[in-house]
């Protein structure tokens, strides 16, 4: 006789095989959602902050641009575009309450008080609330 395996031992060890797959394939698409969303938001808290620092260091207004049908940001000083992020990069949605956050001269933020953004993949989303003092609050 010579050493090896069965098939009834190869099937239970590929059908063993193929449950597992089952079972972990969908929690690695839900996992990979959500580090795609969290990512989508700290890139959209930096330029927030980055155009809150520019209206700080250059004295003037700054403000950023949300286009959520191109599903973009674009940070604006004068007819300078200092930054655009591009939210498709990341297969990321984005829903917002306002179409501009804007920034004076010292910092505090022109105009209504809070905007909401949210963003999502899948079934993973999270809400960045900005508030007139530019802080960034994620939930």
């Amino acid at each position: 006789m010579r050493p090896g395996f069965t098939l009834l031992e190869l099937a239970i060890v590929l059908a063993v095989t193929g449950i597992i797959a089952g079972i972990s394939i969908p929690a690695l698409i839900g996992m990979r959602d959500r580090i795609t969303v969290r990512m989508a938001a700290v890139d959209t808290g930096r330029a927030i902050a980055d155009a809150r620092s520019v209206a700080l260091t250059a004295s003037r207004r700054t403000a950023v641009r949300i286009d959520a049908i191109a599903n973009t940001l674009s940070v604006v000083s004068g007819t300078d575009t200092i930054r655009t992020l591009h939210l498709d990069e990341y297969g990321v949605r984005m829903r917002t309450t306002r179409d501009s956050i804007a920034f004076g001269p010292t910092g505090i933020g022109w105009g209504a008080a809070t905007a909401t953004i949210t963003l999502s993949r899948g079934s993973a989303s999270t809400a960045l609330a900005v508030s007139r003092l530019g802080r960034i609050r994620r939930t």
